[in-house]
């Protein structure tokens, strides 16, 4: 409950959840941030996507989710927040170096491709690494994430891996669905929506009858009271609270034609020839 640290700290108005777990209440501005720029990524055509809800270190139930897709040839999507509220040990840290181990050979578990989307809880621990490197040890977003599920035994790994989790998109578009966190502002352009909308948002968004995009957006974040998906004409919520005692989602949507007017983010550790350059697959943790 309450407002975000980037509100905070920009002396904006706190805003106010109906739901008990939320985090801050999206940014309300318009403007495009041009110190975090959309990023997007692109995809192959005619693959079947299956879409992964927020994980939040459910590790157990990551690997149930994911085994009757391995051989399947799918493209793996995961919608954001794979770290924080970690119900089981070293679940972080299990659940990214099993999802880095599939996106550097995701040909070996038979799957197309693995897409890792940037979820609020991954921006937040970047805000978090760049606080500490200013010296600020108790800064709003570091009291934020500590407040909200996060283990400072995983900063370590957050700074080995820095470059990966910076270089996460915002979202990706496979034929006639959008996919990214948490949703998007309503009647907005996909080139005018803010970065903050697609990490944060619920209202308006979760409310609207049709957020006015020509895409079907599939996104997480807000978890199902009733831990099941949501299933409507415009959107498809993937969040079941798996770290709340809910199960884990992981929905295979059919292929549709990719569109490819909009574009990649080059620098996505998916793109690369040698994933070995953004994350350190050396970490003990199995």
């Amino acid at each position: 409950m309450g407002s975000s640290p980037r509100a905070a700290a920009q002396g904006q108005p706190p805003f106010r959840w109906a739901w008990p777990w939320a985090g801050p209440l999206r940014d309300r501005r318009r403007r495009p941030d041009p110190a975090q720029p959309l990023a997007a990524s692109a995809g192959p055509d005619g693959v079947a996507v299956v879409a992964i809800g927020d994980v939040h270190g459910c590790f157990s139930l990551l690997d149930e989710a994911l085994a009757p897709h391995f051989g399947s040839g799918v493209e793996l999507i995961f919608l954001g927040d794979l770290i924080d509220r970690a119900p089981e040990p070293e679940g972080d840290r299990r659940v990214l170096r099993r999802v880095w181990q599939l996106q550097a050979d995701p040909a070996a578990h038979g799957l197309a491709r693995v897409t890792v989307l940037r979820g609020n809880h991954e921006q937040v621990v970047l805000d978090v690494l760049e606080e500490l490197g200013q010296g600020q040890a108790d800064g709003p977003f570091h009291r934020f994430w500590l407040t909200h599920g996060g283990d400072p035994a995983l900063l370590p790994m957050v700074r080995s891996n820095r470059e990966w989790f910076a270089s996460l998109p915002h979202y990706a578009i496979r034929g006639d669905y959008l996919f990214v966190h948490a949703g998007v502002a309503p009647a907005v352009p996909l080139e005018r929506q803010h970065a903050h909308d697609l990490l944060w948002i619920r209202e308006p968004f979760l409310d609207a009858d049709d957020h006015g995009l020509p895409w079907i957006v599939v996104h997480g974040h807000s978890a199902s009271a009733d831990g099941a998906p949501q299933h409507l004409p415009h959107r498809i919520g993937l969040d079941t609270g798996a770290c709340f005692g809910g199960p884990l989602t992981a929905l295979r949507l059919p292929p549709l034609p990719f569109d490819s007017s909009h574009p990649s983010d080059s620098s996505h550790p998916s793109d690369s020839s040698d994933l070995s350059d953004f994350f350190d697959l050396s970490d003990p943790v199995a």
